[in-house]
Formats: structure tokens, sequence, C-alpha cells
């Protein structure tokens, strides 16, 4: 690491969303739900897509909330 000792690198994440932004995160979410039903058969492939299609619904809310 560089830098003087006692300092932190802190992580920023800077998101440019548009207003139809969250329309394209549920549109995600929903096509990884609708892939999870598919492959409901395959256990980790159903747990995996579950799992990225719930996390995109909360990303969406979020979405929503910050720009309304």
């Amino acid at each position: 690491m560089s830098g003087p000792p006692g300092s932190r690198t802190v992580l920023v994440v800077i998101v440019n969303a548009d207003r139809g932004a969250p329309w394209e995160v549920f549109a995600l979410a929903c096509a990884l739900l609708f892939l999870a039903f598919l492959f409901r058969r395959v256990l980790w492939a159903r747990w995996a897509l579950t799992g990225a299609g719930v996390l995109a619904l909360i990303v969406a809310g979020v979405l929503w909330a910050a720009l309304a």
C-alpha cells in the first residue's frame, strides 16, 4: 500500500443514473427470475439466478426512491 502510515483507502462508487435506469434494472431482475424459473431443476443455477434477481429488484427499488 502507498501513502503515509495510518492513511486509509476508501472505495467510492459513482452511479450516473438517468430516469430509465430503474426500469432497466427491473427488466434485468425479471429476466433473471425468468431464467431461474427455466433452470429450476439445476439447483445451483436456480439459487444463483434467484439471488441475483432479488438483488436486482432491491437495486431497482433504491434507484426509484433516489430518483423520485
